[in-house]
Formats: C-alpha cells, sequence, structure tokens
C-alpha cells in the first residue's frame, strides 16, 4: 500500500466478498478428506458415542480474501477470489497451518493438493459430504465469521507454538544432559585411576576390593557434575517459561482444554526437574528419570494436540497429583517451639538492662535437656544447647542474689551432666560480665566440681551426652591437665573395654550431608578430622587392634548412615593415629 497525500485518508484494504453457499455446497460434494496428501482424516468425523458426525475441516483460501493476507494475488477479480478454484477443503489443524506458515505453502503447492484431491473423488465418486444449507451455512460461519476464524486461527497458531516450544525444551534438555555425562564419566575415570594405582586384596577370598579415590581428589568431579546440572537448569527453566505462557494462551482461548494444558505444564516441570538430578554421583549409567520425563511430556503434548483437533482417540488427562497437606510431626513440633521459645528470650542477649523473668528463664532451663539432643552443626547452631545455655543466663541476669544463687543450684541438678555443665558455665559468664564476683565463683566451683568428680567409666555417662563429651572433657581436662583426663579415660576403657564405641562416638565430629543437586539438609554424618589432646590414643588404638584385628586405617570421609559408625570412625583414628607417630600431614 502506498501513502497517500498528507492529511488524505488511506484506502482501505481490498475484501472480497465471502463464498456463496452453493459453492461451499460444491467443495464439500466433490471431496472425502483433508486436501493435504498425507492427512487422511475426513472432513467429517463420527463420535463413537453418539453416532452424530462433527464437522472436522475448514474452507480455506488458496490466495487471500484480504489483502495483505497469505498468498494475496494482486489484480484477482471478487468472483475469481470466491470461486470453488481457489478454495481448499481442509482439516482443522492443516486449514490454519497454511495461514499460520504460510511461506511454506505457496499457491502453486496449493493448487497441487486441490488438483489431487478432484481426482481422487473421480476415482470415488461416491466418497463425498453432501450438505443441506443448515450444514452449509455452519462450514461457512466457522470458516469465515471474524469472531470464529479469529479464535480459531489464534487457537491453531497458539497450538503450533507449544509444539514448537515443547519441541525445543526437550531437545535441549537432551543436548544439556552430555554436558553432565561427560562430568561423570570423568569421574569414573579417577576410580579407575585409584584402583590401578592402589590395588587392594581381601584378607579372607583373596579378591581385589574396589578402592574409592580420596574426598579432596573427588571434590573437582563432584562440582564440575553440579555444575553441569546447574546450568541445565538455567538453560531449560526460560524453555519450560515459554511452554506455560502457551498454555495459559491456550487456557484462555479454548477452556476445554485446560486440563490438558496442566498437564503438559506438570509434565514440563517434571523435565526440568529430572535433568538437574544425577541418578548417583560417580556412575556413568544414567537412569531412565530424563527420557521417561520428556517421554511422558511428548504424551501430554499429542493429547493436548489431539483434543484441540476434537480428535476421538485423544488421550484423557490424567488427575493432578493430590497436594497433601504437610502435617506437622512430633519431632518438627518440638523443633518448632523450641525455636519460638529461644527467639522469645533473644532480647535479654541484646541488652543489660530487662528484668529477670523468672518463667521464662525456668521454661529454657527445661528446655535444655532437649538443645542438648542437637548436635552442634550449622543449622542447629542457634538453637543448641550452648545458646539454650546462654539464653537462660541472659534471662536471669538481673535476678537478685538469693534468687540466682538458687539458679545455680538448680542448674546443677540438671541431667544429663552436659546440660549442667552448659548451664553453670554461661551464669559463670554472666555474673562475672555483671560484675557479680561472688555468684560467678560460686557457679565455677560447681560446674568444677561436677566435671572432677566424674570416674568416666559408665557408660550411660557417655551415651547420655554424647554430643558434647568433646566439650566437658575438654573442660576437665582445663581444670586439670590432658594427661590427668587421659588417664581417667585410659583406666575406664581397661575396666570396661565396652566403652570403646562410646569413646569413638564420643570424640566424633558432626557435620551435615546435603544433596549435591539441591544443597537441601538431609541428615548429619560423623567422622574424625582430628584427635583431641586429652584422648590416650596408645590404650585407645591398642583396644581397637583388638577388638578389629582386621581394621585397616582409612581417612576421613564422614560416616553414612548405612555404614557401621563404629568401625568407620576407628578406622579414621588408626589413620590420625598413625600419622601423630609419624609427623605426616593428613
Amino acid at each position: 500500500m502506498t501513502d497517500t497525500a498528507e492529511g488524505a485518508e488511506r484506502p482501505r484494504p481490498i475484501v472480497h466478498p465471502l463464498p456463496t453457499s452453493t459453492t461451499v455446497k460444491q467443495l464439500y460434494g466433490t471431496a472425502f478428506r483433508c486436501a493435504k496428501p498425507d492427512c487422511r482424516k475426513p472432513l467429517y468425523r463420527m463420535n463413537n458415542d453418539t453416532g452424530e458426525t462433527i464437522l472436522n475441516s475448514r474452507v480455506a483460501h488458496i490466495h487471500a480474501r484480504r489483502q495483505g493476507g497469505p498468498r494475496w494475488k494482486d489484480g484477482m477479480s471478487a468472483e475469481e477470489n470466491r470461486s470453488a478454484d481457489n478454495l481448499l477443503l481442509l482439516c482443522e489443524e492443516h486449514a490454519f497451518e497454511i495461514d499460520d506458515t504460510w511461506e511454506h505453502y505457496p499457491p502453486e503447492l496449493l493448487h497441487e493438493w486441490k488438483e489431487l484431491q478432484l481426482s481422487e473423488h473421480h476415482e470415488q465418486p461416491t466418497r463425498a459430504w453432501p450438505l443441506s444449507d443448515d450444514e452449509a451455512r455452519e462450514v461457512a460461519e466457522l470458516s469465515f465469521t471474524p469472531h470464529e476464524l479469529g479464535v480459531a486461527h489464534a487457537a491453531a497458531s497458539t497450538v503450533v507454538n507449544l509444539a514448537r516450544a515443547v519441541g525445543q525444551l526437550i531437545e535441549t534438555a537432551r543436548h544439556e544432559r552430555e554436558a553432565a555425562q561427560r562430568a561423570s564419566v570423568a569421574w569414573q575415570g579417577l576410580r579407575r585411576q585409584a584402583n590401578d594405582r592402589m590395588p587392594i586384596y581381601s584378607a579372607d577370598t583373596g579378591e581385589r576390593l574396589t578402592v574409592e579415590p580420596s574426598h579432596y581428589e573427588t571434590v573437582p568431579y563432584r562440582q564440575a557434575l553440579l555444575e553441569a546440572l546447574q546450568e541445565a537448569v538455567k538453560v531449560l527453566r526460560p524453555l519450560a517459561i515459554v511452554v506455560i505462557a502457551e498454555l495459559h494462551a491456550i487456557s484462555a482461548i479454548e477452556q476445554r482444554l485446560v486440563p490438558w494444558c496442566q498437564w503438559v505444564e506438570r509434565s514440563a516441570g517434571d523435565v526440568v526437574d529430572a535433568a538437574s538430578t544425577w541418578p548417583h554421583p560417580g556412575h556413568v549409567d544414567d537412569d531412565e528419570g530424563l527420557v521417561e520425563a520428556i517421554t511422558a511430556l511428548q504424551r501430554a503434548s499429542a493429547a493436548l494436540s489431539a483434543a484441540w483437533r476434537r480428535d476421538d482417540v485423544a488421550e484423557a488427562p490424567p488427575a493432578p497429583p493430590e497436594v497433601e497437606e504437610d502435617v506437622e510431626t512430633e519431632s518438627q513440633r518440638l523443633a518448632r517451639e523450641h525455636r519460638e521459645l529461644l527467639d522469645s528470650a533473644r532480647p535479654w542477649s541484646r541488652v543489660d538492662s530487662r528484668p529477670f523473668d523468672a518463667e521464662l528463664c525456668r521454661r529454657l532451663q527445661a528446655a535444655a535437656p532437649y538443645a542438648a539432643t542437637l548436635p552442634e552443626t550449622v543449622s542447629f547452631l542457634s538453637w543448641s544447647l550452648s545458646t539454650t545455655a546462654r539464653l537462660a543466663a541472659a534471662v536471669a541476669r538481673n535476678a537478685d542474689d538469693a534468687t540466682f544463687a538458687r539458679l545455680i543450684d538448680e542448674a546443677a541438678d540438671q541431667q544429663p551432666l552436659a546440660v549442667a555443665a552448659h548451664l553453670l558455665r554461661e551464669l559463670m559468664f554472666i555474673a562475672r560480665k555483671a560484675e557479680r564476683a561472688e555468684l560467678a565463683d560460686a557457679a565455677a566451683d560447681r560446674v568444677s566440681q561436677l566435671l572432677q568428680s566424674q570416674s568416666w567409666q559408665e557408660s550411660q555417662l557417655w551415651a547420655a551426652n554424647e554430643l558434647h563429651m568433646k566439650h566437658l572433657m575438654g573442660w576437665a581436662a582445663h581444670l586439670s591437665s590432658n594427661e590427668n583426663v587421659g588417664e581417667l579415660v585410659a583406666t575406664a576403657l581397661a575396666a570396661d573395654p565396652g566403652l570403646l564405641p562410646c569413646i569413638l562416638r564420643g570424640i566424633a565430629q558432626w557435620s551435615e550431608e546435603r544433596d549435591i543437586n539441591t544443597m537441601r539438609f538431609v541428615g548429619i554424618n560423623c567422622g574424625l578430622r582430628e584427635l583431641p589432646g586429652w584422648l590416650p590414643v596408645k590404650q585407645v588404638t591398642a583396644e581397637i587392634r583388638r577388638q578389629m584385628p582386621d581394621l585397616q586405617p582409612a581417612l576421613y570421609e564422614g560416616v553414612q548412615a548405612e555404614t557401621d559408625v563404629v568401625r568407620d570412625l576407628a578406622s579414621q583414628l588408626l589413620r590420625l593415629a598413625a600419622d601423630q607417630n609419624t609427623g605426616e600431614l593428613t
């Protein structure tokens, strides 16, 4: 269209008149199926449940009816444009496809389809769809009425766009998986090298045992795999968003397709989730997780397209998974209530002027035994035993002398020993900070009496204080000496060799286990990275050798829940003891 003079109205685009009802009847009387040669869909389909015939086609223009439309032909007369020679019967999908991607369907190609459709009718003249006036009117309304045509075109375009977006998501997921595969293959190569350079054989069978690389060696390989998985999510997430956007458009255009759209959306999310995980670190072989997710997405996408075409064979979408309401377990309730209690006491740790709250202090002391069951790892530090005891002492800071002295007595009577020791030490520190020397000395004397009166020969004492034994023994060594505490432990072990597992657990260092893909907390590990100065290493090592003569030294790797914790700790202790003797660095 050329511009007119300034101020003049632009000429309106040419719009040819609609085909007549007679022309529509002529078209359906000379065709049976979609004109696209490789499409077998009939122009009407049968509803298997009711026996009713349902329109499954549209009248399409070879050269557009509106100027600027697909394959518009300048100089074409109105009669030529609305004649049967310029019209083609196609199934719904291909009727919209030839206009949405018109550059792939030139008029010459469509005229060839037209000739094939007519020649097929000449060979089988009984295979056609003679229309009544009402049926011809329905065809015209669905093919040419602006609203219906606009909705149909919009739906067709969006469904095509969705199929393209789904295909891109799937192919990209497959491509990104190759990087994770390469990282895992490299990790497996490291494992082969470790086995080649460190042959170890079973003392019982003589068979060669599998050797795992050290934690230090595997760190870069683990990181490479994790980065490959993270990159896959980074690349796939925007593609999944495009899929979801197209699904929202389809849902807005045709409400009946909402269940299928929700199915595709869930399946697209599953593909991204599957691409972010690997079956097992260091293993070459991938599992079927991503393959199954891709297959499910393809199935959902195909079902949506079939439902849009109103195919009788369109697969019904599965019911969406039920969202279970989170039910708070007993352990979760205890943890929540404990955190809430500590949060209510934190203002006393920030300022020195808050008055003593007897009820809050009582509740904190009562909560200390629960806190003693929590390892002092990163996730638990803010509500651990040491934090609980420190807040209890902060609340008690401004209690009068008699009340403070009573709190010292109550703390000394607490069980297990770790609770009493932590509470007394924190009361001592807060009294010193408040320059209440007599009360500070009283608390110090009580904790000293408690620690120095222990023989450390009772297994129940070790078990009840397992997570805090290093603190208790370290404090006891500070009051006397490492040698003195070491003698007590050696004497206890000689009297009862069954204390060995308790001692090993008591000196373990605790750490958090996290999923390498999501970094979510999944559990607690323990292991030995160093030996405390008060530990009688020689006596403990000798007892390990006596009880576990086949045990070999091993580096710290963290003790997994399914392993023999005591044996793993014992093997790590042997390695640390050997390094101490030889002066080697671990």
